[in-house]
């Protein structure tokens, strides 16, 4: 094994040192970097300075978006010799655009899921696109909640979808789930992109405007699970087993009880 670089001093150099001086090397921003290598900014600053350790599928993506050669991974392998030879499946997408745009500091589904037991492709991509819907609605709520201008609000709200990479997460199921989970996965992605119209047209998280979209989107999120838990051979889960009259989330919503009485 190659002995880990040094940064000229006594002690080897840490990962987020070694990126750090690459990174710069290469003339990019942190947020150059994140959009490269599909990991949010605030990961990647915490690697860098040490308050994240990181992990082989990041070192790698670094290592091929720097051209460094292997470094970054060659010093993860020398840190944990009994990290995986073999790349992990695809990660899960970069860091949620908060209502001003910023990233939060999500590492990847490589972080989720233990890369002792790699999952097919196709499920892969599932699980990915999953947590992406997810996030994605997570990050729209909080343009509504935000007090912005019109045009900021409708800038704002095309960011959370963009920098939670949903886009990029959907072609990958595109081209490696089956059909069932692809169908699925396509229902709530449309119906998501409802609730984005929604808020970009100024709907608030009380109003009949953003609950119209975000039930039938609620509904899709959960066959989709199911989509997936078959692809994993698991028995459905029924709504009456988590003690829910269906998929929507309309009988646990206050809001939608207020909208009706009004």
């Amino acid at each position: 094994m190659n002995d880990p670089p040094r940064d000229g001093a006594e002690h080897p150099e840490s990962l987020g040192e070694c990126l750090r001086r690459h990174r710069q090397a290469a003339n990019l921003s942190l947020a150059d970097l994140a959009r490269r290598v599909n990991y949010s900014r605030g990961y990647l600053s915490k690697v860098e300075t040490g308050r994240a350790p990181g992990n082989l599928a990041l070192a790698r993506r670094c290592d091929q978006a720097l051209a460094t050669g292997g470094a970054l991974a060659a010093l993860v392998r020398h840190a944990s010799p009994m990290a995986p030879p073999e790349p992990t499946p695809p990660g899960r997408p970069a860091g949620v655009a908060t209502h001003d745009g910023s990233a939060d500091d999500h590492p990847g589904v490589e972080s989720v899921l233990p890369t002792s037991v790699p999952l097919p492709p196709g499920l892969a991509s599932g699980v990915a696109f999953m947590l992406a819907l997810d996030a994605t609605h997570g990050a729209l709520r909080r343009v509504a909640c935000a007090d912005l201008s019109p045009e900021r609000r409708y800038d704002a709200a095309n960011r959370a979808v963009h920098d939670a990479a949903l886009y990029v997460a959907r072609e990958q199921l595109l081209v490696s789930a089956t059909v069932p989970v692809v169908a699925a996965g396509e229902a709530a992605f449309l119906r998501l992109i409802a609730v984005r119209d929604a808020i970009r047209a100024g709907a608030a998280l009380a109003g009949p405007e953003y609950h119209a979209a975000y039930h039938p989107f609620a509904e899709s999120l959960w066959a989709f699970r199911m989509a997936l838990r078959q692809g994993f051979g698991q028995e459905p889960v029924t709504p009456a087993l988590l003690d829910r009259n269906d998929w929507s989330d309309r009988e646990r919503c206050a809001d939608c009880g207020a909208i009706v009485s009004r």
